[in-house]
């Protein structure tokens, strides 16, 4: 088999060529056209290797979204050298850790972030993107290194639940494999515009950036999550396409503005990251939108599955079928296929996928050994193959012997009038091991514990209903992606057998 060669900045380069004056990014009231971000990262290239950056060479950012995080990475690229995103949540000690794990030789922060690179000692100088103009080299071109696609694009590292966090290796291949299927799997076209209101840091958002690249679209790009603002896109800017996490689909469905809003450029809804309640699909389908749900994780370079659109109805809850030259198994813990409609573990297969865990050569092993991604996640597919994603492996509770899966209860529960937030978490129980404890934020609304009790007599079976309940004064705790950090609430809520009534 012969080597092949891939550098995703030869796709910028293409665009830049093919449609040198459209919009490639708008950020902050400025549009950035193709051609400008051609030019702009030649010269931002050529000052990096004036810095002595170069081919494997890795560059931290710890930045909020801003156009200079895309032109950073893009000009790495060029050279052939690394980025590593960082979680803008992250601590000191946290980033300095991610920054030593990769070998950084440069860091990028900006001024409200810079606090939190206080730690970072050594031959990995910081640079606040308010000074990254000095970088830039006027009129200055490079040639586009001339990379494999196994060669690394980004180290992207995971969250650190079960211990420090270990990064992915996603390469030059891998994410053009990604966001190529991501591209013909939603049907992306020069003409689309993508809302990003979510971090670049997040792999979801860097993913969203890549395959509108990808694409030859626009790309909104937007500091934080403003649902107001969402809503100007649609009416002003005539975006085409929200795909977010379900935290931020649910905000804009709950808005005043949802029902009267000017959505007729809205063509592309699509959710993923945590399961996805079935009353939040069909409320942005009742607008006459098809509202998708897909599967990924970052070690897959943000791609696995997706719900073609045709089926958007007819498969209500799926996470679809694998993307292009993907594949799929159920499996259970040896590794084993399980028969159709059983609950195993989700495995992933595909040029999408990670070359492995930076400096990590074990956990690299664990996860994919046999040639699958062994995803941490559970699942089961119907007899036409689709994927219906039932919980995360490390969230699921015995509960007497029988497995219970948070997801379900939470999928029940959501849309039910008062709660705003809802968590189901194991906690310890004499006789059953493990019982289920609902966690729920409602913003001051009275919720009753026995109207919880009775909406999950109603849909679940007796071994799956709650016995604790549990109203939380403050919203959730979230992590970066959006997503509830259930083992701070285990720990919080360790006590609520002996400090509460059981409500069955």
């Amino acid at each position: 088999m012969g080597v092949s060669h891939m550098n995703l900045a030869k796709i910028g380069e293409y665009w830049a060529r093919w449609r040198p004056n459209d919009i490639a990014i708008k950020f902050g009231g400025v549009a950035t056209s193709w051609r400008e971000l051609d030019t702009h990262t030649n010269e931002l290239a050529a000052g990096l290797v004036e810095r002595g950056i170069g081919r494997g060479d890795r560059m931290g950012l710890l930045l909020t979204n801003c156009l200079e995080w895309i032109e950073l990475s893009v000009a790495a690229w060029k050279i052939g050298a690394v980025i590593v995103p960082i979680n803008t949540r992250f601590t000191a000690s946290e980033v300095a850790y991610v920054v030593s794990d990769a070998g950084c030789k440069l860091l990028f922060t900006n001024e409200a972030l810079a606090p939190a690179t206080t730690e970072v000692f050594g031959s990995c100088p910081v640079i606040r993107v308010e000074d990254l103009g000095q970088l830039f080299v006027s009129g200055a071109s490079v040639g586009i290194a001339d990379t494999l696609d196994t060669e690394p694009s980004f180290i992207c590292y995971t969250s650190g639940t079960t211990g420090d966090p270990k990064g992915a290796v996603l390469t030059h291949g891998s994410f053009n494999a990604a966001s190529q299927s991501w591209a013909q799997a939603l049907e992306l076209t020069p003409k689309d515009k993508l809302i990003l209101p979510f971090p670049l840091a997040f792999t979801g958002g860097l993913a969203l950036c890549m395959f509108t690249y990808w694409s030859g679209g626009t790309l909104l790009l937007e500091p934080m999550v403003d649902t107001d603002r969402i809503f100007d896109l649609f009416e002003q800017e005539g975006a085409t396409a929200l795909m977010a996490v379900p935290v931020i689909h649910q905000q804009v469905v709950d808005h005043p503005r949802f029902a009267t809003a000017d959505l007729s450029s809205w063509r592309i809804a699509c959710s993923g990251g945590a399961p996805v309640p079935p009353t939040l699909l069909k409320a942005v389908q009742a607008r006459g939108i098809p509202m998708l749900q897909m599967f990924s994780l970052t070690e897959s370079s943000a791609a696995g599955t997706v719900l073609p659109n045709a089926d958007a109805l007819r498969k209500v809850g799926s996470a679809g079928i694998p993307i292009i030259h993907g594949g799929l198994k159920i499996a259970d813990d040896d590794d084993n296929e399980v028969p159709v409609g059983e609950v195993g573990e989700i495995l992933l297969s595909g040029p999408h996928v990670m070359a492995g865990y930076w400096n990590n050569p074990e956990a690299s092993i664990a996860a994919l050994r046999g040639g699958w991604l062994h995803t941490g996640d559970l699942g089961r597919v119907d007899e036409e193959g689709y994927l219906y994603v039932v919980d995360r492996k490390k969230d699921m509770l015995i509960s007497g012997g029988l497995n219970v899966y948070p997801a379900e209860i939470e999928r029940v529960l959501a849309g039910m009038p008062g709660i705003i937030e809802v968590a189901v978490i194991g906690v310890p129980h004499e006789k059953w091991g493990e019982a289920p404890a609902v966690v729920v934020f409602t913003g001051g609304a009275e919720v009753k514990a026995e109207d919880v009790l009775a909406r999950c007599k109603a849909q679940l079976a007796d071994f799956k209903l709650p016995r604790y309940f549990h109203v939380s004064p403050t919203p959730l705790p979230r992590n970066m992606s959006g997503k509830i950090l259930k083992r701070e609430l285990k720990i919080e809520l360790a006590h609520l057998p002996q400090t509460s009534q059981a409500i069955r």
